[in-house]
């Protein structure tokens, strides 16, 4: 339970397009384009969210600064990737 709370606290959704439906225990999620929208029983789109959290003792790592994606793109273009920072 305290994983799921953290990643509801830092999801990687939008809260702002998440509406629940009480009396039809329903969840209905609107696309960035706001014109395509997804619903889901509440049950499923628990599951749904938790099935992307890591597993126990696993790590979500984040590169960033040197180490980033963007970066290391940048090096690699300009071949000066052996270069130490």
């Amino acid at each position: 339970m305290e994983n799921l709370a953290r990643y509801i606290l830092r999801a990687s959704f939008s809260q702002e397009r998440m509406t629940y439906l009480d009396k039809e225990g329903e969840v209905i999620y609107v696309a960035k384009d706001k014109k395509t929208s997804q619903s889901f029983p509440a049950l499923e789109w628990l599951a749904s969210k938790c099935s992307h959290m890591p597993n126990r003792g696993e790590q979500m790592v984040r590169y960033y600064g040197y180490d980033s994606n963007v970066s290391w793109g940048k090096r690699k273009k300009a071949e000066s990737d052996d270069l130490v920072p």
